[in-house]
């Protein structure tokens, strides 16, 4: 474009020196040319000088044009430069202070790429993609025995855990919506919606992590497949955007899901749950996967949605299983599942297949006012409950010797009501459910 436009302006000012100029002084300056009124002479060569003058004047300033632009093309290329070269020196400063023997010099590192991300929003998911590797390396966490212990060379594992909490607490505040200023007037770090980073992916598959607390976070697709999470975990009111994967998780502590939404698909799959979990009035709009799954203590799904799938096919139920009021608007697979404790389903929705062939009841069963039950797959379920256990089965379900020496269930016909239940025998049932 600007070589073209030069070439233009030669081919001006090549014309002006020939007849152009007389052309503007006729047509644009309305001077008359010749004749008895018309300049003539010396006075028609000075007109043609003036009009020549003008119009080179005007070709000058025009010439300096593709200059000014170069210029200030060159301008912004430095300015960009620069820019880049400084963000470049912050990230890097950032990153070498993550090789520090001190925690607090690592700690440091950490809070200075949190404010280049929050600077600069085309670095974030890079700065993420950091800080989830740093947590996705070796870390064995401190015992009680370990405390009094004389420090070892190298990193302290007590430190080592203040530098986890605190990537983990960088984390969870970008993945949660501002909330409203309490003071309108008033300045703040940050305007509203400025600290949350959407869209982000995050890949923690092997990571050690420690009281990890993710509460009311909005959480895109996440990958925590054979994670370790120690102490307490907390994800109540989470939102999981996409898909959210733990399968071969370890959780030794507490785990709470309680109100959690799953927009994607939910893997479980293999994932051992130490402590207790809850689940409660979650949400899963598509495929939950808990395959496989082991929970040592109280597995709580009451009053949860399973939108499609329901998978806890070889799961064992090592504590209570408490599904009250769950509904199950796709296929509910229970193959194979272990109940050793409590197997409760009170008010309990299938609308969808319902699989409990071969699984095995050892303890107390409670299926009362289940609906949905009556072409549920039963075969070869075990019953191990002893006499001092109670046992309520849908109204559909009748137990029976399995020929064996051992009882097991099988679909009952003609049965209208449960007569071996009451009102007050059922809201009994659920209590601490």
């Amino acid at each position: 474009m600007v070589t073209a436009f030069g070439v233009v302006l030669v081919a001006a000012i090549v014309w002006m020196s020939g007849p152009g100029a007389r052309w503007v002084l006729e047509n644009l300056d309305g001077v008359p040319v010749g004749g008895a009124t018309g300049l003539s002479g010396r006075d028609l060569a000075a007109a043609l000088d003036a009009v020549r003058g003008r119009v080179l004047a005007v070709a000058t300033g025009l010439a300096a044009l593709p200059a000014l632009f170069y210029a200030g093309r060159i301008a912004r290329r430095m300015f960009r430069l620069r820019e880049q070269g400084h963000v470049t020196g912050r990230y890097d400063k950032a990153v070498e202070q993550f090789g520090n023997p001190e925690a607090p010099v690592r700690i440091a590192g950490l809070y200075a790429l949190e404010q280049l991300a929050q600077d600069t929003p085309a670095l974030r998911q890079t700065i993420v993609d950091v800080i989830c590797a740093y947590l996705r390396m070796p870390y064995t966490p401190p015992t009680e025995q370990s405390r009094n212990r004389k420090r070892r060379a190298g990193r302290d594992a007590y430190e080592e855990r203040q530098v986890r909490l605190t990537a983990q607490r960088i984390l969870a505040t970008h993945l949660r919506h501002d909330p409203e200023p309490r003071h309108p007037g008033r300045s703040s770090r940050a305007a509203p919606g400025r600290r949350y980073w959407p869209g982000l992916r995050f890949d923690l598959s092997g990571a050690t992590l420690v009281d990890f607390d993710v509460r009311d976070c909005h959480i895109g697709y996440t990958d925590f497949i054979g994670a370790t999470f120690n102490g307490d975990t907390r994800f109540s009111g989470a939102t999981f955007a996409g898909i959210a994967d733990f399968a071969g998780a370890t959780f030794t502590g507490n785990a709470d899901f309680y109100n959690a939404v799953f927009t994607g698909e939910a893997r479980f799959s293999g994932v051992t749950f130490n402590g207790d979990v809850w689940f409660a009035w979650s949400t899963f709009a598509s495929d939950a996967d808990f395959r496989n799954a082991t929970f040592t203590g109280i597995a709580a799904f009451s009053d949860v949605t399973f939108s499609t799938g329901a998978g806890f096919s070889e799961a064992t139920f090592a504590g209570g299983a408490r599904f009250s009021r769950a509904v199950f608007n796709g296929d509910a697979l229970f193959h194979m599942a272990s109940f050793a404790v409590t197997a409760t389903f009170f008010q309990s929705t299938f609308a969808g297949n319902a699989l409990f062939s071969h699984a095995a009841f050892t303890g107390n069963v409670r299926f009362n006012k289940a609906t949905g039950l009556e072409y549920a797959k039963l075969a070869q379920v075990r019953v191990l409950s002893g006499p001092k256990h109670k046992v309520h089965w849908p109204m559909a379900w009748r137990e029976v010797p399995d020929g064996r020496g051992g009882r097991t269930v099988r679909l009952a016909t003609g049965v209208s009501a449960d007569s071996t239940t009451t009102e007050d025998e059922a809201a009994a049932q659920d209590q601490g459910v």
